[in-house]
């Protein structure tokens, strides 16, 4: 038998390329991800109810994905012609790290009230922390930054409210 060189010395590279390959250590993997952080280290999917320190009633519901839902808000403004109360239906947050915080600008009629006939808007804030499975305690900031009669300034003006409420899960 007769070989070339160049045959041998590519049979004897190609020899070694598929051996080294046996040798080597495999490649390193990328570590496992940490599953990512739930929006609460508390069982509170459910129905909540809190009272604010103005005596009036607050409630929503926590979704299992981790949202404020159906927030139903019920307070008080002390104005230069008397008491506003006012209900805010439909306040909706995310839940990150065992707390919430929505804002929003809104819109309304006093009709019903000491403010018939006028239009008010204003913004409020809305926040909460859950202190365990079935306690929370937040806060509600409103503000009212407009009162329209007849779509012109009425001269009402209504103070600034931040109202901290205490809350629990119903069973």
């Amino acid at each position: 038998m007769h070989f070339s060189v160049n045959a041998l010395v590519s049979f004897f590279i190609l020899l070694g390329v598929v051996g080294c390959n046996e040798f080597q250590e495999p490649l390193p993997t990328a570590p496992t991800p940490p599953p990512p952080l739930g929006f609460s280290q508390f069982r509170i999917v459910g129905h909540w109810e809190a009272v604010s320190e103005q005596g009036r009633r607050i409630a929503f519901d926590v979704t299992s994905d981790g949202h404020v839902v159906n927030g139903r808000l019920n307070f008080h403004h002390e104005c230069n012609v008397g008491r506003w109360r006012a209900t805010i239906d439909g306040f909706t947050a995310e839940i990150v790290d065992d707390a919430f915080l929505t804002s929003f600008d809104w819109r309304r009629s006093g009709d019903g009230s000491i403010l018939a006939g006028h239009t008010l808007s204003g913004t409020y804030t809305v926040s909460g922390k859950f202190d365990s499975d079935g306690r929370m305690r937040g806060a509600l900031i409103d503000a009212v930054t407009d009162v329209r009669k007849n779509d012109q300034p009425s001269g009402v003006v209504c103070q600034t409210i931040h109202v901290p409420f205490d809350g629990e899960k119903d069973p």
